[in-house]
């Protein structure tokens, strides 16, 4: 697809907080890894988490970022720490200060932080500091250029919660274990419900189809939540499927393991490529920011239409994982 080569080719992507640790892993030394990796082995390129109701603007964010971002960080073998405020609450006094610490020591060492609500409610890295002015020099996707965001304002943005980490240390990156990591992140993140015991009741993976086909249903859906929601997992997919297609080139020994590992990527890679396909159609209808006009009777079951084609492909997708991962638990036995 062109439109996967033209989102690679830019080494950017609508999920904030894989660019972000695509940023801070640039200065680790690891400069074989880039966002393709990033979005794969961290599990971002399969991520969808929708609101039932409305299509919430939240959703790509509303999920528990500590526990899954070091998951998917030590995919890549990396070690992390973070300091996080309880959810839509500033930090207090002694969180900020830890907050802060944490990113000194990062800095210190030459390694920017990945930080929340900086500027927007969206990921970004914090690369600098001055102790002087009691400021903190960041970027995000409102400030891409970066600018500066005094200390006392670190978790007290738009949504006021605190969430910095850092990553402390790298191993080997081992292409088995990280490929196993990422396959039950992503295969978890589709047949498992997330948000147990959370409020709003957001659903993810394969179920979200559902809950983003029942927000059409009802006419209920958010203009400008449904066009970042639709723009974000579009995204996402284009570098699942790109992801694949590196999976193909990764495993590239003669031995029967590899070989059915890149027979399965490559099969996964039209699936995913299918979703995106579908998602890019939503995409047209639904621009961002504008949103069109998911709620007309029309649109609205067009946008269900092409949702159960993405559906499926991603069933299809994750069968596949399924079978992926198999093949890499025989290593073991």
């Amino acid at each position: 697809m062109e439109e996967i080569a033209a989102c690679i080719a830019h080494q950017n992507s609508w999920t904030s907080a894989a660019v972000a640790m695509y940023g801070a892993i640039r200065f680790t030394g690891c400069h074989e890894l880039d966002l393709i990796d990033v979005m794969g082995y961290t599990g971002h390129a399969f991520r969808i988490n929708i609101h039932p109701r409305n299509v919430d603007v939240a959703g790509p964010t509303g999920y528990p970022w500590g526990p899954f971002f070091a998951e998917g960080l030590g995919n890549l073998g990396f070690r992390t720490a973070s300091v996080r405020s309880a959810n839509l609450a500033p930090p207090t006094a002694e969180e900020l200060t830890r907050g802060l610490n944490l990113i000194q020591a990062s800095l210190d060492k030459g390694i920017p932080v990945i930080g929340w609500d900086l500027f927007i409610p969206e990921f970004g890295l914090l690369y600098g500091y001055d102790d002087d002015k009691k400021l903190l020099h960041a970027k995000d996707p409102k400030m891409k250029d970066g600018g500066t965001l005094p200390y006392e304002k670190l978790g007290r943005g738009e949504i006021s919660e605190l969430f910095v980490m850092s990553l402390e240390e790298a191993r080997p990156f081992d292409k088995t274990s990280a490929l196993r990591g990422a396959l039950a992140m992503a295969i978890r993140h589709a047949r498992q419900r997330e948000h147990q015991h959370e409020l709003p009741p957001y659903m993810n993976g394969l179920a979200a189809y559902d809950g983003w086909k029942q927000a059409f249903s009802s006419r209920a859906v958010s203009e400008f939540g449904n066009a970042y929601n639709t723009v974000l997992v579009y995204d996402a997919r284009l570098y699942a499927a790109a992801f694949m297609k590196r999976l193909q080139q990764v495993w590239n020994a003669d031995d029967e393991l590899e070989q059915a590992i890149r027979q399965a990527a490559s099969e996964a890679e039209r699936h995913y490529a299918r979703v995106a396909e579908s998602l890019k159609v939503m995409h047209t209808m639904f621009p961002f920011p504008q949103g069109g006009s998911p709620n007309d009777p029309s649109e609205s079951m067009r946008a269900i239409e092409r949702l159960e084609e993405a559906q499926s492909a991603e069933e299809q997708a994750v069968l596949v994982l399924e079978r992926m991962a198999s093949l890499l638990l025989a290593l073991d036995k």
